[in-house]
């Protein structure tokens, strides 16, 4: 093949590389989450360790399964501690953003968010315990690592191969029914690891194939407000500590937020299906 793709490192060089990157971006937001220099910290941290596992779960025929899966795994353990510190995050994000007026709400998330502290605290803890220092060492580990002769390919049909997983397992999900919050939330993550899988390979792909993160990315962000949304409704339906008339209130603010952001979904579906249609050359 010739043109830009045909001057890129093999694809075991490359993931290499992307890697490092990605890991040093990882261990750049330590300090942002132990000092709360900024409110993106935890975010741009979970963001980090996504595109990491993602690019773990493609490098598995270069570097193998066992390695990758062990590094993923020990990233995930990360991802965990800090979900539920996102979580809370979100959750006071998406209940502010009702523009409510309800003196009982807004008493509701001041409560909450002694959880959230809690939380962040936590985090902090494990982050000061070294708990992000092994999976950056399991994956310092891996990367020099020798690569074995029959696993080496070239970069631009790997890269083509994996962008084509990741469209095909959006495409298998894209019935999803709207009411499915489950469904809704898998096709979610699949439009996460197109967009990430498709920005990692940008420079080893097909201009068009790369277009794909736009897209991807877009209905990643709807999906997600979707989900806030649901989650948001199922933590309000369970809680004690609103009046009945309060939590009906707030549960109609949530479904009325949630109507809206399905419609925008469901207007711009159809064009997201032909785009990822419409491809000349089939992935």
């Amino acid at each position: 093949m010739n043109g830009p793709s045909s001057r890129l490192p093999p694809a075991h060089v490359f993931l290499t590389r992307r890697m490092r990157v990605l890991a040093t971006e990882l261990a750049a937001t330590l300090p942002r989450v132990r000092g709360r220099t900024d409110a993106d910290g935890i975010h741009d941290m979970r963001v980090a360790i996504r595109r990491l596992r993602v690019l773990l779960r493609v490098a598995r025929p270069v570097f193998g399964r066992f390695h990758c899966d062990a590094v993923r795994a020990s990233l995930a353990r990360v991802g965990r501690a800090s979900g539920a510190l996102r979580d809370e995050e979100v959750l006071r994000e998406t209940l502010t953003g009702l523009e409510l007026r309800s003196r009982e709400l807004d008493a509701w998330i001041v409560r909450r968010a002694r959880r959230e502290e809690a939380l962040r605290r936590i985090v902090e803890s494990r982050l000061r315990a070294g708990q992000l220092a092994r999976p950056l060492r399991e994956l310092r580990a891996l990367l020099v690592l020798p690569v074995r002769p029959n696993r080496r390919r070239p970069v631009a049909a790997f890269a083509h191969k994996a962008a084509g997983r990741a469209r095909r397992d959006v495409e298998r999900k894209l019935g999803a029914r709207t009411d499915d919050a489950l469904a809704l939330h898998e096709l979610r993550i699949a439009y996460k690891r197109l967009r990430y899988t498709t920005e990692i390979f940008r420079d080893a792909l097909p201009l068009e194939v790369a277009e794909l993160a736009t897209p991807a990315a877009r209905f990643q962000k709807r999906l997600g407000a979707i989900h806030d949304l649901d989650v948001a409704r199922v933590v309000i339906a369970r809680t004690r500590s609103l009046s009945p008339a309060s939590k009906e209130r707030v549960l109609a603010a949530i479904a009325r937020a949630r109507t809206a952001e399905v419609e925008r979904y469901l207007a711009e579906n159809g064009s997201s299906v032909r785009k990822l249609d419409d491809r000349a050359e089939p992935l």
